[in-house]
């Protein structure tokens, strides 16, 4: 009789601690995170922006070994950094760029004002 009691109080326990937990992740969500990493990878976030990179890593992990709400809300935080690292080391790109453009436009108005005064003309006109 203890023995039965027990084995009930026990699954009782186990159950509660099951239902606490929330309904199982979709792997559908857990899809949605990966290639949120794979987008801030494949944009240069591990090198333009290794923190936020890795935090999103790491919350992938931490998602992966936690279940119901609390893998939810790693699995948002995770697509949360990698969205912030992505947009990060997209705007190191563009700045990049920009800085290159700006270089070959003040040489290209070097090159016009030189021909300007090669024709005789005064420069920046």
């Amino acid at each position: 009789m203890k023995l039965a009691g027990f084995l009930v109080l026990l699954t009782t326990a186990m159950l509660a601690g099951c239902a606490s937990a929330g309904p199982p992740v979709a792997v559908a969500e857990v899809t949605e995170a990966e290639a949120a990493i794979r987008r801030a990878e494949a944009a240069g976030a591990a090198e333009q922006a290794p923190e936020l990179f890795e935090d999103a890593r790491i919350a992938l992990a931490a998602a992966r070994r936690a279940s119901g709400e609390e893998a939810r809300q790693r699995l948002l935080e995770a697509q949360g950094y990698a969205a912030a690292a992505e947009a990060q080391a997209r705007a190191e790109r563009l700045k990049r760029d920009a800085a290159r453009l700006r270089r070959e436009a003040n040489d290209l108005e070097r090159q016009a004002d030189r021909i300007r005064e090669d024709a005789g003309r005064p420069p920046g006109l």
